[in-house]
């Protein structure tokens, strides 16, 4: 099991859509989810280094660190991407509005490129409809609490909701895995 701290950003436009990325088949035919911007820290990385590298590589938008504010949400759990690795994960969110703008998919990694299909602009509504799909945890509620009011003083906690590779039924959610709260 590998142990993996990550940054996340819920970027949203003057519409109030958020930025996904949406995946399709690449875990397996027919699975479908949504990924938000964000990835794992490099080594002695902080979360604000890691969201502004992150969001840089994926959508080709430089922000500066201090644009993101504090962390407004958190989650943790198991996942994996396949059958030889498994993921104790810790994600930590922010929440940016930016102008409306296309992604450029120059700096994905290899991987990334293949695993993301599309990057979407959604609604909250459309959010709350995909929301069980949303990679690792739901944030339709975050979001239109984001939407509507302050930033919560505190970051608050999301349920963990991400898939692992069950060796009997093969791509599962992780309904069996612990919430971690640390």
């Amino acid at each position: 099991m590998r142990r993996r701290r990550c940054a996340r950003v819920l970027l949203v436009d003057e519409a109030g859509r958020v930025l996904l990325f949406h995946s399709r088949d690449y875990m397996g035919p027919g699975v479908e989810y949504y990924v938000t911007p964000g990835g794992g820290l490099d080594e002695g990385e902080t979360l604000e280094a890691g969201a502004v590298r992150e969001v840089f590589e994926e959508t080709g938008l430089r922000l500066e660190p201090d644009a993101l504010g504090a962390v407004v949400a958190e989650t943790a759990g198991i996942w994996s991407d396949g059958p030889d690795l498994v993921i104790d994960s810790e994600d930590a969110y922010f929440f940016v509005r930016v102008p409306h703008f296309d992604p450029v998919r120059d700096g994905l990694e290899d991987i990334e490129r293949a695993e993301f299909t599309a990057a979407r602009w959604l609604g909250a509504d459309e959010v709350a409809a995909v929301d069980a799909l949303v990679f690792p945890a739901g944030v339709s509620a975050l979001l239109k609490d984001l939407l509507d009011g302050p930033r919560p003083a505190a970051p608050l906690r999301l349920p963990w909701g991400a898939w692992t590779w069950d060796t009997d039924r093969g791509w599962t959610t992780t309904e069996r895995a612990p919430i971690l709260d640390r």
